[in-house]
Order: structure tokens, then C-alpha cells, then sequence
């Protein structure tokens, strides 16, 4: 199933796309990478362990296997530098990743690969003062970057999912939403949005914020059954939807809810922040998710290509398991980083590199797909695609 960005669901398979002439791709050449003088050294930050270590070892993966064809590619141009990863744990905690920042930043690291919308927010102000260039790979949260920040987004913002998603609600007859979410810049984002596009339409209930930090749902999800109880009431269980934006904390916010009847009668929604999750595929929690229709999320699609599925049969023999769609963003960021490198005759000046990034995002394909920026240095479109956990 495959659903696209301006309120319409289509059935089936997407079909690979071929680059537009004339844009920058990916080049793939099987040649043995010799030295240079010069390194440019891109730090990756990425939640390594905790609630996202799942998803950030995939973008890390992705990242090093980016390295490898820019080098190769770097040889055989004959170009003076090549690029080195960095990789650190954030544990997907803003503070801790700003602590790494700081720390990258101080070997003289000026390009960073980061992931969440907290911290994005946390970092930003320290790269914005020091011109380092944060390049986020799943950022999604509304209004958190401008024209001024030294910060690219490489997935579109959550405006287009919240359609998305509101999109299959609508499709699916819902006349009632709940809602139990991350209290953090996405979390509150989505449901924002959601209940923006949804109030004249449906009822939307927002249940419960949690906390992000927290282990322990079972006050959250008591009220969620409670609220999910007075929507089946009044409109039935076939009517009734609860959204869901989490990340691997769902898993044990499911195993709670198990134990509630209630709410394994209603439809169940997730959002990216929770697709490719190896703590979602826990059996019991797998068990959970099949009753309440496979929790069906949204999560923004790469077009499909060669460069696609270069990245893909990649982490599939690394990893055995799906890569999340912003792996292939990970990927993107390093030729990204090189080819505006490039084009500014192999200065890494960052005031430069900042001038010239939008322009080269808006002429490259890669294996996300097109690149091109919008006035606050997000994705400027996107489909969606649909993910559901399903039975063995």
C-alpha cells in the first residue's frame, strides 16, 4: 500500500523512477580508493543504543556505506580530499548529542549527519553560532528550522505526514481520534497537526502526552482506555481510531494496553517515528498490533531507483531486516556534503558550503529520491508510504 502526500491514497506498489537528465546521482565505480592529504570529516550522530539504537545503527550503516562509494568515486576524479565518518551515540537524547557535538567539534569536525527534532532543537543554537552544518537525516517537527539555521532537513516536515495520515483516517470511516503521544517537539507536532486538519471531521481526544524519559506507562495508558471507551460508546469500536506517535517506548505502552479489552477493539495508527522498530517485532507486542489491524503508520517514501537499491540489498546483508526510509537519507547526506564540497572547489568553508547546499540539494537524485529544499531547508515534496506489522 502506498499512500501520496496530497490527500489521496493509492493502492499498490510504486514504481522505480528514472533521475531527471541533467541532475547530480550517486556514481558507483569499483575501483580501489587511494590517499589524499586532506580528509573532510563528517561526524555522525545517531542514537546508537536506547529507543531508536535500532534505526540509528541503520543510518550509521548507511552513512559508511556512502564513504566508501565517495571515496572510490573521489579517486577516480582525481580529487585532493576524502571523506571520513565519525560516528557517536546520542542515545536520542538532546543534551547528550549537544555533549557530543561539542565534543566532535572540538577535533575540528564542522559537518554533522544528526537525527531527532529534540535534538535538532538542542543543537542547533551551538551550530548556528560556530557555522556547523547539521544535516538531519528524520527531523521532522513543523517550524523548528529557517532560512537562517545551519540546519538541512532531508525528509519533508510533519505538515505533509499529518495529511498523510489524516488522509487513511478518513479513508478508513473513523468519527473519532485518540491520541497518546510523545510530549517532545514531535510528538506534540503531529498531534497538533492532526487535530488542526481533523476537528471539523471527526472528534479528536488527546488522551495522554508522556513523558519521553519515562519506562513505565500504565497511568498513560489507563486514561487512554478510559477515553477510548467513552469514543466506542458513543460511536463504536469500528468508528474508533487511536494514534500513536512514539518511538520504541511503544513497545511497552502496547504490552500495557494488552491488558485493557477495550482498546484491542479499536484500530490502531502509528507514525515514522516508530516504522523498522526491532523492539516492535517482540512477539507479544506483534501479537498486540495484528488485533488491532497492524498498526498501520505512515512514514515518508524514497522514490525507488538503482541508488535505492544499492542501500537497501546493503542493510538487508548487513542487518537482515528492512532499512526505515531515512537510512536512505543518511546515505544522500554524504554525497550531498561531497558535491557541495566540490562545487566550491574543494573549499570546506562552511559559510560557503551553507550558500551553495540548497542549490546543489535541488539539482541531486540519490537514493531518497530528489532533494530540493524549501525556503526553511526541508524536503519541498514527499509521498508516504504505509507500514504495518504483520504475521510471520
Amino acid at each position: 500500500m502506498y499512500i501520496a502526500s496530497q490527500d489521496r491514497v493509492i493502492y499498490g506498489e510504486p514504481q522505480p523512477v528514472t533521475p531527471p537528465q541533467g541532475v547530480l546521482t550517486p556514481v558507483i565505480v569499483n575501483i580501489t580508493v587511494t590517499p589524499a592529504d586532506k580528509f573532510i570529516d563528517i561526524g555522525v550522530l545517531q542514537p546508537l543504543s536506547g529507543r531508536l539504537g535500532s534505526l540509528g545503527e541503520l543510518a550509521r550503516a548507511a552513512a559508511e556505506l556512502a564513504a566508501e562509494d565517495v571515496n572510490r568515486y573521489l579517486t577516480k576524479i582525481g580529487a585532493p580530499f576524502r571523506v571520513r565518518i565519525l560516528a557517536d551515540d546520542t542515545q536520542a537524547d538532546p543534551a547528550l548529542a549537544l555533549e557530543k557535538l561539542k565534543s566532535l567539534h572540538a577535533k575540528g569536525v564542522k559537518y554533522y549527519i544528526v537525527r531527532t527534532s529534540g535534538e535538532v532543537r538542542q543543537m542547533k543554537p551551538y551550530a548556528n553560532e560556530n557555522k556547523l552544518v547539521l544535516i538531519s537525516v528524520s527531523s521532522t517537527a513543523p517550524g523548528l528550522v529557517t532560512s537562517s539555521d545551519y540546519v538541512f532537513r532531508l525528509p519533508p516536515d510533519d505538515t505533509r505526514q499529518a495529511k498523510a495520515l489524516a488522509a487513511v483516517l478518513k479513508q478508513q470511516g473513523a468519527k473519532a481520534v485518540v491520541l497518546i503521544f510523545r510530549n517532545d517537539d514531535w510528538g506534540r507536532g503531529i498531534a497538533t497537526q492532526l487535530q488542526n486538519l481533523l476537528k471539523d471531521e471527526m472528534e479528536v481526544i488527546a488522551a495522554a502526552a508522556y513523558d519521553p524519559q519515562k519506562s513505565e506507562f500504565s497511568a498513560e495508558v489507563s486514561t487512554l482506555a478510559e477515553k477510548v471507551s467513552y469514543a466506542v460508546n458513543k460511536y463504536g469500536a469500528d468508528k474508533v481510531a487511536v494514534v500513536a506517535p512514539g518511538f520504541a517506548e511503544l513497545q511497552a505502552i502496547f504490552l500495557t494496553a494488552a491488558n485493557y479489552p477495550v482498546l484491542s477493539q479499536v484500530r490502531w495508527y502509528g507514525t515514522d517515528g516508530s516504522t523498522g522498530l526491532k523492539e516492535l517485532t517482540d512477539p507479544k507486542v506483534c501479537q498486540f498490533a495484528l488485533k488491532v489491524g497492524g498498526f498501520v503508520s505512515t512514514k515518508f517514501a524514497p522514490a525507488k531507483s538503482q541508488y535505492y537499491d544499492r542501500v537497501r540489498n546493503y542493510i538487508l546483508s548487513k542487518y537482515g531486516r528492512e532499512p526505515d526510509a531515512y537510512a536512505y537519507n543518511a546515505y544522500d547526506a554524504v554525497w550531498l556534503i561531497t558535491y557541495t564540497i566540490l562545487q566550491n572547489g574543494g573549499d570546506s568553508d562552511t559559510t560557503k558550503f551553507f550558500a551553495k547546499f540548497p542549490e546543489v540539494a535541488a539539482n541531486y537524485f540519490g537514493a531518497s529520491g530528489l532533494t530540493k529544499l524549501n525556503q526553511n531547508h526541508d524536503r519541498d515534496t514527499a509521498d508516504y508510504a504505509l507500514w504495518a506489522l504483520v504475521g510471520s
